[in-house]
């Protein structure tokens, strides 16, 4: 039996504090801390007591299909009846990918049913031990991802956190993961799940290769550069497509289509272009909106209430977007667990902080 009960977690945001401030307090929150910054900004993962408490066990519910926990790593790993969800493991985004993960499991109906795929590049047996440590019932497997791949081909960005290698790590999903995987989920760290992580993963992709939620209103020629648009070649990219924005830090992607049309080396590609050419400022996004824009399955809006972190300089506090809410995204520079640690949160903070697993040790105090 999930530990989380069965209500239904779909909010809307005009009452959204009403109804979903009483639902995330089935989880007992942890003792109010301070996190020393440095302890992140080391980039490096501290070994010794726990840095996180040990997170529920969850149950699926009596309606779901059996699950291959009892089979090989390998076995269970390939399990078809899976949902199958990727995220990036770093020390510096640590609490928050924590988070995303109890809120992941909480709201599931069939917890036992999903399977993490974590990419890290570096400390791969520390986090491995965090992450079992934490969660002891979870099925997950870590991949390494070699930094060398994007190296030379990362170029300066308007926030120095978007230069981090790993970022590109979701465009090597297809290459890292095991051929049998067909499709996964990706998700940021800096994310909470209210709803069911399954009506996502069921999300119809059609004929397309990726599903996001679509911003058409957005202005998107403010992601390139005048380099760009006054370059007739490379203008005319966008020509026949209906090209709108969507944030890649929630996606459904179908590898298979993602494999046999190579979109790896096509993203690489436009990276390279840019090392000669600067046509973008915003790190691992403008290549995605190059070779997909236009050609993207719409998902809800409801999947990414995103920019929750406020602007790429300021970080200011923004409100949640009209409508119904399963997904809130804290993308921008504002992350709610550094705010809540200044003493100076924004209210839509309060939503993730009953989900934060982080405990105060020796390393919080050095």
């Amino acid at each position: 039996m999930r530990w989380s009960g069965n209500l239904e977690p779909v909010f809307y945001a005009s009452w959204v504090s009403l109804i979903l401030l009483p639902l995330i307090k089935l989880y007992v929150p942890v003792e109010a801390i301070r996190a020393h910054e440095d302890l992140f900004a080391t980039h490096k993962v501290p070994t010794g007591p726990a840095l996180f408490q040990e997170a529920p066990a969850f149950r699926n519910g009596i309606h779901c299909l059996p699950s291959s926990v009892d089979k090989s790593e390998a076995e269970s790993v390939c399990d078809a009846t899976a949902v199958h969800i990727a995220m990036t493991l770093d020390a510096v985004y640590l609490r928050g990918s924590m988070a995303a993960i109890l809120s992941i499991v909480q709201h599931s109906d069939c917890p036992e049913n999903l399977i993490f795929h974590f990419l890290v590049s570096h400390g791969d047996v520390e986090l491995k031990t965090l992450l079992r440590n934490t969660f002891p019932y979870l099925r997950f497997k870590v991949y390494y991802f070699d930094v060398k791949l994007v190296k030379d081909l990362i170029s300066a960005s308007v926030r120095q956190d978007l230069e981090q290698p790993l970022n590109y790590a979701r465009s090597y999903l297809a290459e890292i993961l095991e051929t049998c995987i067909q499709r996964v989920i990706y998700l940021d760290s800096d994310l909470i799940v209210v709803d069911d992580i399954a009506k996502l993963w069921g999300t119809s992709l059609g004929s397309h290769t990726l599903g996001a939620p679509e911003y058409c209103h957005v202005n998107f020629t403010k992601y390139f550069t005048p380099s760009f648009w006054s370059n007739s070649t490379l203008a005319s990219t966008f020509e026949t497509r209906i090209a709108c924005y969507f944030n890649t830090g929630v996606m459904v992607i179908d590898l298979t289509k993602w494999r046999q049309q190579n979109y790896t080396r096509r993203i690489e590609m436009w990276m390279e272009i840019q090392k000669e050419k600067r046509i973008y400022e915003l790190g691992s996004l403008p290549p995605f909106l190059l070779v997909f824009a236009g050609f993207v399955e719409p998902i809800e809006h409801r999947w990414n209430q995103h920019g929750l972190g406020g602007d790429n300089a300021m970080g200011s506090c923004r409100h949640l977007h009209p409508g119904p809410v399963s997904l809130l995204h804290w993308s921008g520079k504002g992350k709610p667990w550094l705010r809540l640690d200044s003493g100076h949160p924004c209210p839509i903070d309060s939503l993730w902080a009953p989900y934060d697993l982080f405990i105060k040790t020796k390393y919080a105090d050095e």
